[in-house]
């Protein structure tokens, strides 16, 4: 017969991670780069318009820019000379050109490219239009990018290169273009503090946002695992208690049997004492029996019984006096609180059915002896009822599955006593916990809820 490959579960977790980390880092080296050009090219603009407006008044003011659209006039020459003398002295631009407009160099702080004209240069073209042109770049040691940077490899590696319009005021008509090559230290160390800035947020946006997706996501994932466990769980524990009402109906046709035969062989005039003694042990057997089978008739229909105000102390005593031979013939001491526990809102046929599963597991444990102690307080709304018992304890890893439909630490148990506890337990709005004894052996805790909170809720 072919078996069917068993489907692979998925690790939320972890594909969510691998793949929202990659995701999210693209995106937050794209806007980083993204963000940094705009900032770069931002602060290269105003550094350029602070430079043009400089240029602007210096040729404007004494008219020394008509200089470059008339070239032969002395007058003319010898102020625009004067304004280029304050353009030289100025630390930062490592090389000045003034063009005319058809492109020739009519000045330069480099004399040996005066008078030259450089065939494309699409900077000047647009610069010529009237538009400010800023770009940054680096040369290399060993070459050149363009004609104009003749002789600024061996100065300079990373410059800012600006074209200045110089603009007529009263037609606004270009009549030169002013080039400035600068190395700017101070807007260079500017740039670099505020792009490693962005970068740094950058890089923690990003952090925080793959964290906080991941919270979500691992909670999600979490809270699907329980789900889906305690989905399982309740499949597998309605299994259970579906077999347990098949089992507790066969049951009975056996055990009237057994019954009636016992009652026959009591009908004999000539019985035997010792048969008689024997014969009522069997019927008493039998009797406690029905009502157990009856007791798992009703823990397979728990789900459509409605809780009630139930007087838990009774109930206690009922389930130690039913225990009490069982406990006397291991030597098993027992001890209850002799006040009364105020009312909780529950089943009394299934807490009945909870306490004697406990105790049962309680007796189990110590088949040489021990104490079994029942003790109860109410907190907060709640009646909290521990079951103590001094047998050797559970182990931590024992604790955590022993509310797991199926498994059991006896052999040849069922495994269902302790997950029908817990279901019923929660039906209720209850809870249940295993913990260490303060001493030692195990403590089983049942928190349920108190009947004088749940009618006031419901006020």
């Amino acid at each position: 017969m072919p078996q069917t490959a068993a489907t692979p579960s998925l690790n939320l977790r972890r594909r969510f991670a691998l793949s929202s980390l990659g995701v999210i880092a693209v995106i937050a080296l794209g806007l980083g780069w993204l963000m940094s050009h705009m900032l770069t090219q931002r602060m290269l603009q105003r550094e350029g318009e602070v430079s043009m407006d400089f240029i602007q008044n210096l040729l404007l003011t004494d008219q020394s820019g008509s200089y470059l659209v008339h070239p032969e006039d002395e007058t003319l020459k010898v102020r625009f000379m004067d304004s280029m003398a304050h353009v030289s002295s100025m630390s930062e631009p490592v090389r000045a050109n003034a063009y005319q407009t058809d492109g020739t160099i009519l000045w330069s702080t480099d004399s040996a490219l005066t008078g030259r004209r450089y065939p494309v240069n699409e900077e000047l073209d647009e610069a010529l239009s009237g538009k400010l042109v800023v770009h940054n770049g680096r040369l290399d040691a060993g070459g050149r990018g363009k004609d104009e940077h003749v002789g600024l490899a061996a100065r300079i590696s990373y410059y800012v290169e600006s074209y200045i319009p110089i603009l007529d005021p009263q037609t606004r008509k270009v009549l030169g273009v002013m080039e400035l090559y600068k190395v700017p230290v101070q807007l260079n160390e500017a740039i670099r503090e505020a792009l490693v800035q962005l970068w740094l947020a950058c890089a923690i946006s990003a952090l925080g946002l793959f964290a906080t997706l991941y919270w979500t996501v691992a909670r999600a994932d979490r809270i699907l695992r329980d789900q889906q466990a305690r989905l399982a769980e309740n499949e597998t524990l309605s299994t259970a208690m579906e077999l347990a009402g098949a089992v507790a109906h066969n049951l009975r046709n056996p055990l009237a049997s057994i019954r009636v035969s016992a009652e026959m062989l009591l009908s004999g005039a000539t019985a035997p004492e010792d048969l008689i003694e024997h014969c009522g042990d069997i019927t008493a057997s039998v009797d406690r029996a029905d009502r157990w089978i009856t007791e798992l008739v009703r823990v397979s229909q728990a789900p459509q019984l409605k809780s009630e105000v139930v007087h838990p102390s009774p109930v206690v005593r009922a389930c130690i006096q039913e225990m009490a031979p069982e406990m006397n013939r291991r030597g098993i001491r027992w001890t209850v609180p002799p006040e009364e526990a105020p009312a909780i809102q529950a089943h009394s046929a299934m807490l009945r059915q909870i306490l004697i599963s406990v105790l049962a597991n309680a007796i189990d444990v110590m088949p040489d002896g021990g104490e079994i102690s029942v003790r109860w307080h109410s907190d907060a709304g709640k009646l909290v009822l521990h079951v103590i018992d001094s047998g050797p304890g559970v182990r931590e890893d024992v604790r955590q599955a022993l509310f797991r439909p199926f498994f059991s630490t006896k052999s040849g148990g069922l495994g269902i006593g302790l997950a029908l506890v817990k279901r019923m337990v929660e039906q209720w709005g209850g809870q249940v916990c295993l913990t260490p004894a303060p001493l030692r052996g195990t403590c089983v805790e049942l928190t349920l809820p108190l009947a004088a909170a749940m009618q006031a809720q419901k006020e």
